[in-house]
């Protein structure tokens, strides 16, 4: 019998190919569902995405809300699910249970951060604030204490954001890098938003498994430029829910301005058809056909409002 891979096995695997990982960003079940079927060998929950889906901003989410939101898209998906985890929602106990909880929840990697916590609002408007260097090693030291206490087979990253906090510096950045890499974190992540910052970072750390988080600050970098910085994941935590808003907003926009729902027919067919595939439709329809349905086998086909219709089945 094969062995299951356990998420976390997943994605360590898929590191240790060598090759550039791009993860990105899943607020539901549906889109990490589609994220997998286009081929996407991993998806992250990050915390701004899901307090946006939640209408409640991550400063003020709980971990109960955030593992929960996570939950949902890895119990929908065969590849491994990455989560941001925050601070660790607390003390060095509470940090030991949001490692127990997010492995327990099926999640292959969390993110731990340097931010204050609570965490401040204003972080996402660029004012970053980050505790002091020992506070920060000692989240670290008991996510991981966490990890092996409990047995969880879970990956851990270290997220620093000192490079952009009022009260930071690229080399404090670095400096909480190297402190994390010492303690045994699985990755790091640097927060940046130059090209300077982040070819530094990898010179700093050519050997390293390094997380590039792309935010908004590199949305528009070709990905190969970023590959050839060597950083081994690249993560789009945003870019998912901003195009689904984007695109509700130009829709309706549209409506509001000419009268007209002007979203081509053919691709709305071809989009609620992958939608349809994706949740498994088609699997209960085999199951009717087979059963409840079976006198109307000579019906094939959808039939939906916009489509063709049913075909019927020609005599011989």
């Amino acid at each position: 019998m094969t062995e299951q891979l356990s998420p976390a096995k997943k994605l360590k695997a898929l590191i240790e190919t060598g090759e550039t990982i791009l993860v990105p960003g899943a607020h539901d079940p549906l889109m990490g569902r589609i994220l997998e079927r286009m081929g996407f060998t991993c998806c992250q929950c990050a915390g701004w995405m899901t307090g946006a889906h939640l209408v409640t901003p991550e400063p003020v989410m709980t971990m109960t809300e955030q593992i929960e939101a996570a939950r949902k898209v890895a119990e929908q998906v065969d590849i491994p699910v990455i989560s941001d985890a925050g601070t660790g929602y607390g003390e060095p106990v509470h940090i030991m249970r949001t490692v127990k909880e997010f492995h327990r929840a099926g999640i292959a990697r969390i993110n731990i951060e340097d931010q204050f916590f609570p965490k401040r609002a204003s972080y996402h408007r660029g004012l970053e604030h980050v505790v002091e260097f020992d506070e920060f090693k000692r989240r670290i030291e008991f996510a991981l204490k966490s990890r092996e206490v409990n047995n969880a087979d879970i990956l851990i990253s270290g997220r620093t954001d000192a490079g952009n906090a009022v009260n930071g510096s690229w080399k404090e950045a670095a400096r909480r890098a190297r402190a994390m890499k010492e303690m045994g974190v699985d990755s790091i992540q640097p927060m940046t938003r130059t090209k300077d910052c982040m070819e530094k970072f990898r010179q700093e750390f050519p050997d390293d498994d390094v997380t590039l988080s792309t935010t908004t600050y590199f949305n528009g970098l070709p990905i190969e430029e970023i590959r050839a910085y060597g950083f081994q994941m690249i993560s789009y935590p945003l870019a998912t829910i901003l195009a689904s808003v984007a695109g509700v907003i130009d829709l309706w926009k549209g409506v509001q301005e000419t009268g007209i729902a002007s979203f081509d027919v053919d691709k709305a067919k071809a989009v609620r058809e992958e939608i349809e595939d994706a949740i498994g439709l088609p699997d209960m329809w085999e199951v009717e056909r087979q059963t409840v349905e079976y006198d109307n086998q000579h019906l094939e086909g959808r039939q939906v409002a916009g489509y063709e219709g049913y075909e019927q089945k020609k005599e011989k």
